[in-house]
């Protein structure tokens, strides 16, 4: 469980997002205008009232702690950002990038159905956004180097793009890119035949004027890009497009809250939208505008990419990209050895690397968009037949995991802590609210924050209280005086969750609760599987044996929190919905939220109704640390896209010919 400090949240969310009601503006990193007549400003959602499931006992006193994101800042601050090699680069040379999996890759580098993360990875290589974003992630005109720039207007509800006119851009088969291959990428996950999940997801395609139309049509009459969503307006040169939007929550504004990675529209027009996946255009011969493109494929295993030298920001420094899937426990003695340039290391490694003594290498670090929760399974999905939507049914077992005081208790027991600096390697600490510190813009502040409790005597206290009382196997009855346990279910990482579940096993031991893994074993590791089994979002298949269960997620740029805990979304694995808790959601959401102060004002109650009802634990918060061999220069952490100082593979050298590898006498 954890208390936030009311006073300094409602101070310091004021602070949020550059963003203000405006009518018509031109993105960028300052606030726009105001509009001459304001916007009027809603009433509040209420405060969340009572109900019966309300804990009985007062919650604590407020802490006052400096930051509390103050150990998690002074984790960051102890890693670079950026490389340090000062030598000049050799132009050349192959980059050696490494990722630690134990699966092989599919080899799917389509944008809009990659799921794995080597794909993803390769892909972001060939294909990537074409609108400037700065290191708040939040879209801007202020770098030059951007190929776009855009323009939105509150009034119209529009967003416009619009290619700068010095700039010319290729597909790697030589065909020019244009707005076109944009407009058909929205056309292309709005198809009512798209296979992959990034329709209803967070870039908001759904609120674009007709998509929702276009998606519920006869896939045979979804034919010709331009004509089938009216909220789609190219230009005669193809070069600006004009979005129509029903809504425009400022959450549009960040990085991935609006489609802007394009596809080529000549290379996949006359595939059918449901073979796209399976298609050699969306593998071996995916075309790019990046940097680098393809070269050969040892499938599943590795991709060999070659510069290309007609990118329009000039030819790379390197020749070549190797890119190889390595198993994790071999990392790091591939990095010591110096047969490798990059990888990332799991928390676990670090002490092989023997923390930064290891010299052949540079860590950077920086807070990871990666969010652990442990979730209360209050509901179960349905599909409504009438109109394929999903809704929640709330759980009807009368398990005590539906009473908040258990869940609370639950919370309060579990030590992450520890677990934090001990397996984890010291590069986690324990997350203290819904929002994420990823997101780094003006819209949030240390303060925002609460403050983790750990305090197994107050959960004992609050069970006791409640009713809860200790039966003769030493174990927690109902309050019909009857046994109960709580079922999770945890997925696998071989070294690190065993560890954690017996923790976890032991924290709730120490409060009389009866925990166990769901079906006594350890799921299979796989994220459509953990999904599909632990969280049902995929089969929408009730588990009533199901109590509680693990995931986590990356947080990506977007703050907008609907897309995990919204009114009957997929992911909302708690399948948790009330009025106010989502009436807080569809503020946070509205055009109001343009407002400052108001979407300051919908962030606190979000926190304060989460911790209230408790859908979930927030588990914890990590750092993502690359490694990178001491030769390789210009790599940068810093998450601006086309800015001076961002990252681009271009600019990426080595200033070695080979690998500098680790020495003990040094």
């Amino acid at each position: 469980m954890f208390k936030k400090n009311s006073f300094v949240w409602g101070l310091a969310l004021l602070l949020v997002l550059a963003l203000a009601i405006t009518a018509c503006g031109r993105g960028g990193n300052r606030e726009p205008e105001p509009t001459p007549t304001p916007m009027p400003t809603p009433e509040p959602t209420p405060e969340p009232e009572p109900e019966d499931d309300e804990p009985e006992d007062e919650p604590p006193e407020d802490i006052t702690i400096a930051d509390p994101l103050l150990a998690l800042r002074q984790l960051e601050a102890q890693f670079p950002i950026s490389s340090t090699n000062p030598n000049p680069i050799i132009p050349g040379g192959t980059f050696r990038w490494a990722r630690g999996q134990i699966s092989s890759f599919p080899g799917l580098f389509h944008p809009w159905l990659a799921s794995d993360g080597a794909d993803i990875d390769i892909g972001g290589i060939l294909a990537y956004g074409l609108l400037g974003v700065n290191d708040e992630q939040m879209f801007t005109n202020e770098f030059a180097g951007s190929p776009t720039t855009f323009e939105y207007c509150l009034e119209e509800l529009s967003f416009t793009i619009s290619m700068r006119p010095e700039v010319e851009i290729h597909w790697s088969d030589g065909v020019e890119l244009s707005l076109a291959d944009l407009a058909y990428a929205i056309w292309f996950i709005a198809h009512p035949d798209y296979t992959g999940t990034r329709f209803r997801i967070d870039n908001h395609s759904v609120l674009i004027v007709g998509a929702n139309e276009f998606n519920a049509s006869n896939p045979a009459d979804a034919q010709g890009y331009r004509y089938d969503i009216e909220g789609l307006v190219l230009s005669n040169n193809d070069r600006t497009l004009k979005i129509y939007f029903t809504e425009m929550p400022p959450a549009m504004m960040f990085a991935g809250g609006i489609v802007d990675v394009p596809l080529p529209r000549h290379h996949f027009e006359d595939i059918p939208v449901a073979d796209t996946a399976g298609h050699i255009n969306s593998r071996d011969n995916f075309l790019g505008f990046g940097p680098f493109i393809i070269d050969t494929i040892e499938a599943g295993e590795s991709v060999l990419l070659r510069a290309n030298p007609n990118y329009w920001q000039g030819p790379p420094y390197l020749e070549y990209v190797y890119y190889s899937i390595v198993a994790p426990g071999m990392m790091t003695e591939l990095m010591r050895s110096g047969e490798y340039d990059k990888t990332a290391i799991r928390p676990v490694d670090w002490a092989e690397y023997g923390g930064d003594n290891t010299n052949n290498v540079e860590f950077l670090g920086r807070i990871a968009g990666n969010q652990s929760f442990i979730y209360f399974a209050l509901g179960a999905p349905r599909i409504c037949d009438e109109t394929d939507e999903i809704y929640f049914i709330p759980r009807y077992d009368n398990h005590p995991i539906t009473d908040v005081r258990v869940r609370h208790a639950i919370a309060l027991a579990m030590d992450h802590e520890t677990i934090n600096m001990t397996i984890r390697g010291g590069l986690h600490t324990s997350a203290t609210s819904v929002l994420h510190p990823y997101n780094t813009g003006r819209w949030i502040n240390p303060y925002s924050f609460g403050f983790a409790e750990y305090n197994p005597a107050r959960a004992n206290q609050i069970l006791d209280d409640a009713g809860y009382v200790i039966g003769p196997e030493g174990f927690r009855l109902d309050l019909d005086g009857n046994p109960f346990h709580v079922n999770i279910g945890w997925r696998t990482n071989p070294g690190i969750d065993e560890i954690v579940w017996h923790h976890y096993f032991d924290n709730m031991s120490a409060i009389g609760i009866d925990f166990r893994l769901w079906d006594d074993a350890f799921i299979p590791h796989g994220i459509l599987v953990e999904r599909n089994i632990l969280g049902g979002a995929f089969d929408l298949c009730p588990n009533d044996d199901m109590h509680m269960l693990q995931m986590s997620w990356s947080m990506e740029s977007n703050p907008d929190p609907s897309v995990l805990w919204g009114h009957n979304v997929q992911f909302s694995l708690a399948r948790f919905t009330n009025d106010t808790f989502q009436s807080i959601l569809a503020d946070i959401a509205s055009v109001y939220a343009w407002n400052h102060d108001f979407l300051a004002d919908a962030y606190m109650r979000l926190a304060e109704a989460f911790d209230y009802y408790l859908p979930g634990i927030y588990e914890t918060w990590s750092i993502d640390i690359e490694v990178l061999n001491a030769r390789v220069a210009n790599w940068t952490l810093l998450r601006c896209r086309f800015g001076p100082e961002s990252f681009s593979w271009h600019r990426v050298g080595v200033t070695a010919l080979e690998g500098y590898v680790h020495r003990d006498d040094v």
